[in-house]
């Protein structure tokens, strides 16, 4: 087990790794833009094309996380099964976006719900493994976090559709995270403090206007790293404080996209917004005369038509709210 002053893992390594996120995230655009893997940004007058699946850039730091973790702080099989379900949870992403492009065939719901939760329910065994099969109580626990784990990594892939809008909420999550984490363990701040420096280097491209949009892959990918930290702590406290912080996902997904749009959550068969000639985003008017929300759509109907980055910023500032919300109440938990 190597044994480094605090400043300088904590300062360095993420550093390292946003740079290699950066250098990643640029190839994987000039790669995709190359194999012609780009598509529309709908919501701007000029509709620029932008590279898309660039998430799955994130890969190969993701795993550098790990090994870093291995080295710092010695092997630990459970954190290396979290990386499996992570990897697989990025290759379903992947598969997803490749059809979007290639063939107009997203994955179906079934082909989809499937291996998320196969995976996850192996993951959620591996980490919390009952006494036995017939250990009723251990086997409700283990699909309780199952669940966490599928839940998590969902919510980060449906709270999106702008520029910056899921990337920018989990790297304030995961900037929020890693203060609290440190307060728990140096090794649980080390595992947030590196993803969400390999967020920052994706965000560098997806923000306004962007560059890059992450995909399935690269939004899965973010979800289910942030769950399998958590659930990595062993530490319930910080297992709901993580929860908590989606709140907003949860009222875009449950509250909004199920109860007005649940036949077309995805927002594959209308334009999710109307963009107008000054360039703002305004709710659209469906032919059935039914408002179809999300959470950007929430925004507008509070504020009006608003600039893209307007709306973005907004939805931040309200993630970045919740956070701080449940730091104040959870944090005497987590006092070292």
């Amino acid at each position: 087990m190597f044994d480094l002053g605090s400043i300088n893992f904590i300062t360095f390594t993420p550093l390292f790794l946003f740079l290699l996120s950066v250098c990643f995230v640029f190839f994987v655009i000039k790669r995709n833009f190359s194999k012609k893997i780009v598509g529309k940004d709908i919501n701007k007058l000029n509709e620029p094309l932008v590279a898309e699946s660039v998430g799955v850039a994130l890969v190969v730091p993701f795993w550098l996380i790990i090994f870093s973790y291995f080295f710092f702080f010695g092997f630990e099989l459970k954190l290396l099964f979290v990386g499996f379900a992570v990897s697989v949870f990025a290759l379903i992403g992947f598969v997803d976006d490749s059809k979007n492009k290639f063939l107009s065939k997203p994955l179906s719901w079934i082909q989809r719900a499937l291996p998320i939760a196969f995976v996850s329910l192996i993951v959620a065994y591996l980490l919390f493994t009952p006494t036995s099969i017939f250990d009723f109580f251990g086997v409700i626990i283990v699909i309780i976090l199952a669940l966490y784990f599928a839940g998590i990594a969902s919510f980060s892939n449906t709270f999106e559709g702008l520029n910056g809008w899921t990337i920018g909420s989990s790297f304030i999550i995961t900037s929020i995270i890693t203060l609290v984490a440190i307060q728990v363990s140096q090794e649980l701040s080390f595992l947030f403090f590196s993803l969400n420096a390999i967020i920052l280097g994706l965000l560098v491209f997806n923000r306004f206007p962007a560059k890059a949009f992450p995909g399935d892959s690269g939004t899965l990918l973010i979800g289910s790293s942030i769950a399998g930290f958590a659930l990595y702590s062993q530490n319930i406290y910080f297992v709901i404080f993580v929860f908590l912080l989606f709140i907003p996902h949860m009222i875009d997904f449950f509250l909004l996209k199920m109860l007005t749009n649940r036949d077309d959550a995805t927002q594959r068969k209308f334009r999710p917004y109307t963009l107008l000639k000054n360039g703002k985003l305004s709710i659209p008017n469906y032919p059935d005369k039914k408002t179809r929300y999300d959470f950007a759509k929430l925004i507008i109907k509070i504020f009006g038509p608003r600039r893209e980055w307007e709306i973005v910023l907004l939805i931040w500032l309200i993630v970045l709210l919740n956070s701080v919300i449940w730091v104040s109440i959870f944090l005497n938990y987590f006092v070292l």
